[in-house]
């Protein structure tokens, strides 16, 4: 059997046992001091001494145990994503030397109320993060999406100060327009423009786009990405729950939640963090990474926007990523309804090797890019279907 080393160069380290031999790793974020993890045939899940909760996840997560002995490194990364509830392990947060840092939070506040500026309060929206409204603007009557967070004492400040920090500098057409930060009593009010088109996700739903349409909206996503990769930044969860557009036809990217900024001294990440059937082999693998990860993304949203929904969606969470890290890059269920020119696009945009991906100013450069309609097609398609809020 292939013998392994360095599954997770962080924190303490223990041993990993693999026929009757130990190898020295560094241990997972989720394992305690002394835990003794052995690689076996004979136990059920082909691991034994893992934490109760990674061997639930293991016995209900797809895999047979031939398949975690054989590729231990890929399953028990993903194992950390999916137990820590698949919304990341931030490792990278300490400051590289000559790193721009964000500011902190309290610099980004408005001393105004927004309960006497925001009026015409209408939930939207609730999740982990916090419960998001529509409001109006009282003086400029501007309507608006208004994210509010409860600050509590597990809240992680940092995250928080680099999503603002983030909006608060990009000003591009494909990304959403940050509008302000407010404090009411224990809760945090991120304001942003509001699109009446809702998410991209809820068009898939009800139509079936040509191969223009998707190149359209391709293209639009593209710009963001092309710009926020110029200044040196990652989105790190591009998706179509993420794309928003407007009432007019604008697409535009959105949640900064994930979002990195890269440097001279830190050119690479290597945080596993995103959505799981959108994020990129290397993500889930745990090594270094950059840009390419965004167009990776790009390409499953794209295969998305083709059939309805993206690839692997069927599966549980650890054998999807056990899949994406390990397996091909997936294709269209029904390649023949495509072009040859769509189908070059995905194989660009989904090169295993990230090297060998293609970066977003290629793709907007490349022939199905030029085949995308005017934005005024989602005008139509949004008063179709009532998606107009």
């Amino acid at each position: 059997m292939k013998l392994f080393k360095n599954l997770f160069k962080r924190g303490a380290e223990h041993n990993v046992e693999i026929g009757g031999q130990d190898v020295e790793i560094g241990a997972p974020l989720n394992f305690q001091s002394g835990i003794h993890v052995v690689v076996d045939l004979d136990s059920d899940t082909g691991f034994k001494g893992l934490p109760k909760e990674w061997e639930a996840i293991m016995k209900g997560g797809g895999l047979t145990k031939e398949e975690a002995v054989n590729n231990p490194e890929e399953v028990l990364q993903a194992l950390e994503f999916v137990a820590g509830g698949m919304v990341g392990k931030e490792q990278d947060k300490k400051p590289e030397t000559g790193a721009k840092q964000p500011g902190k939070l309290v610099d980004y506040l408005s001393t105004e109320d927004p309960t006497k500026i925001f009026g015409k309060l209408t939930k939207l929206d609730e999740g982990s993060s916090g419960i998001v409204y529509k409001g109006v603007h009282s003086k400029t009557n501007m309507k608006c999406a208004i994210k509010v967070i409860q600050i509590k004492a597990d809240t992680k400040l940092e995250t928080l100060e680099n999503e603002i920090a983030i909006m608060h500098t990009c000003k591009h057409k494909n990304i959403v327009e940050y509008v302000g930060s407010y404090s009411v009593n224990q809760d945090l009010w991120i304001v942003m423009e509001f699109l009446e088109g809702g998410k991209l996700t809820d068009l898939l739903m009800n139509t079936q786009l040509s191969e223009p349409e998707i190149a359209c909206i391709c293209k639009e996503n593209l710009q963001a990405l092309k710009y926020l990769h110029d200044n040196n930044r990652i989105h790190r969860d591009i998706k179509s729950d993420n794309i928003l557009l407007g009432a007019k036809g604008t697409v535009k990217l959105a949640d900064f939640g994930f979002c990195a900024e890269l440097n001279n001294q830190n050119d690479k990440r290597k945080s596993v963090v995103g959505t799981p059937y959108w994020m990129a082999p290397e993500v889930i693998r745990g090594v270094d990474y950059d840009t390419k990860v965004d167009i990776w993304s790009l390409g499953i949203m794209a295969l998305e926007m083709a059939d309805g929904e993206p690839p692997l969606l069927d599966l549980p969470p650890l054998r999807a990523l056990f899949i994406i890290a390990t397996q091909p890059p997936p294709t269209l269920r029904e390649p023949e309804k495509w072009s040859s020119t769509f189908k070059d696009f995905l194989a660009l945009a989904l090169a295993k090797n990230p090297q060998k991906r293609a970066s977003a100013d290629e793709l907007l450069n490349h022939p199905f890019i030029q085949k995308a309609c005017d934005t005024k097609f989602i005008v139509n398609l949004l008063k179709k279907y009532k998606l107009n809020k």
